[in-house]
């Protein structure tokens, strides 16, 4: 199961992180708190998630969604061959979900705690993670607790890996520097799409 959560390094350059970085900061009113955590715990009053998240396509940041987008493909195909998947374990049309910037301060509380990202009818289109890290932090990774594995939080480095209830995973608190991400996740499409 563990081959299936890939890591690539130097995905984008160190460049082109600080300047999403500086788009997220420049765009406060942009800013909302997580909600998705919300949605999929029934208990409401669980300390499970905080962090800040903006929407690249509400934000009108086509640029760079066009070129995440190709940084996505290109490395899509990559994971196919490292994790051996064959045609027919493929769907032969997706879509992307929409693309996101997350901020985690280092205030000991902004983290997201074990969860899968697939548990109701509304998610279950997803079948793939996509998050590249946009800083260096010496915490602050993906872990995945009952595989015993985490993906360290380097700048550029991109990280793929199944939605579903395998693969239960936590956006660990960052300890010394903010924790900056973008990511999405790829959508089995509808057959009239």
């Amino acid at each position: 199961m563990n081959n299936y959560i890939q890591i690539y390094k130097n995905v984008i350059s160190d460049e082109y992180c600080d300047e999403l970085i500086e788009k997220f900061e420049s765009k406060p009113k942009h800013h909302s708190d997580d909600d998705f955590g919300q949605k999929i715990y029934e208990n409401k009053n669980q300390d499970h998630t905080s962090y800040k998240v903006i929407n690249l396509e509400k934000c009108k940041m086509i640029d760079d969604i066009t070129k995440l987008t190709k940084v996505y493909f290109k490395y899509i195909e990559q994971y196919k061959k490292d994790c051996d998947i064959k045609p027919n374990m493929w769907p032969t049309k997706f879509n992307f979900e929409q693309f996101r910037l997350k901020r985690y301060l280092p205030n000991d509380r902004d983290q997201f705690t074990p969860h899968v990202d697939v548990n109701n009818h509304e998610y279950a289109r997803r079948f793939l993670v996509l998050f590249i890290y946009l800083s260096n932090n010496e915490r602050g990774e993906t872990a995945f607790p009952q595989m015993g594995v985490a993906s360290p939080c380097k700048k550029g480095s991109l990280i793929m890996f199944p939605p579903l209830w395998p693969w239960l995973h936590a956006g660990l608190k960052p300890i010394n520097t903010p924790k900056y991400m973008t990511g999405s996740y790829l959508h089995y499409r509808k057959n009239n799409e």
